[in-house]
């Protein structure tokens, strides 16, 4: 990990655990003086990201609530994996369906 994401790291683990504590990532660029990276905090989901990818954090986070923090129970695990697996089905049936409209458009 970066120095960047060792700070997020570190602070995650003693103050952000469970999700009843999550921090949004505006809190947390703010609080670490990091780079927005973009109107969204690009920089900051970026950083998580690869953390969780490439480093064995067990950061949550649920698309549509702001806030990270420290996976504690199973339950907290199966709610983020429950909601990934929901947004990657529904990317999928639009991806299928902009092939079908594509195919059906050129076909037809």
């Amino acid at each position: 990990m970066n120095e960047e994401q060792e700070r997020i790291s570190d602070y995650l683990s003693t103050s952000v655990s469970g999700y009843a504590n999550q921090k949004t990532s505006t809190q947390i660029r703010i609080n670490f003086n990091l780079d927005a990276g973009g109107p969204t905090n690009e920089h900051v989901r970026d950083l998580i990201r690869d953390m969780i990818l490439n480093h064995g954090c067990c950061i949550g986070s649920l698309m549509w609530e702001d806030g990270y923090w420290i996976i504690q129970t199973e339950q907290e695990l199966e709610q983020v994996i429950q909601r990934l697996e929901n947004r990657a089905d529904g990317v999928l049936r639009r991806a299928v369906a902009l092939r079908t409209n594509w195919q059906n458009r050129n076909n037809g």
